[in-house]
């Protein structure tokens, strides 16, 4: 037995350790958009908790709303997961370090999901800073004004 719990603890470590090399490898702006995307569940949540929700009719919290949030970043993830395969294909075409396909994107989705939490924020009767509405809507703006032909 006591062979097979070092063993269960070594599989544990091991994976432990793989997830912990992936999350620490993560670009700067991958970190701040899973950080805006988290404060948009809970601000999601806390709305729907007080009954401010804009996704239900009734405002109250909904499991399908919540779970539907939940599957929105999950698709978010992916086409981030996406722009980084173009850089990635780009770089090495090229042979030069590149990530402006990535950035772009994680850019657009930070002003995106910003917004959210600024919305949720306002809907719990939170006072917004007129200069931090001002940012985001010049994000996204700037990043919808390069994406423009890209657009399906």
């Amino acid at each position: 037995m006591h062979s097979l719990d070092k063993r269960f603890g070594e599989a544990i470590s091991a994976v432990l350790g793989a997830a912990m090399s992936f999350f620490t490898g993560l670009p700067p702006l991958m970190w701040v958009l899973l950080a805006v995307m988290m404060l948009d569940y809970l601000t999601g949540i806390i709305c729907g908790f007080r009954g401010a929700s804009q996704k239900t009719e009734s405002g109250k919290l909904s499991s399908k709303a919540a779970f539907e949030g939940l599957l929105k970043k999950a698709v978010i993830l992916l086409v981030v997961f996406l722009a980084a395969l173009l850089d990635r294909a780009v770089a090495m075409s090229a042979g030069l370090e590149f990530s402006a396909v990535t950035g772009a994107t994680c850019l657009w989705f930070i002003a995106s999901e910003g917004l959210s939490v600024v919305e949720n924020a306002a809907a719990l009767g939170v006072k917004i800073p007129r200069v931090l509405m001002q940012a985001l809507e010049i994000m996204q703006s700037k990043s919808e004004d390069k994406n423009d032909d890209k657009n399906i």
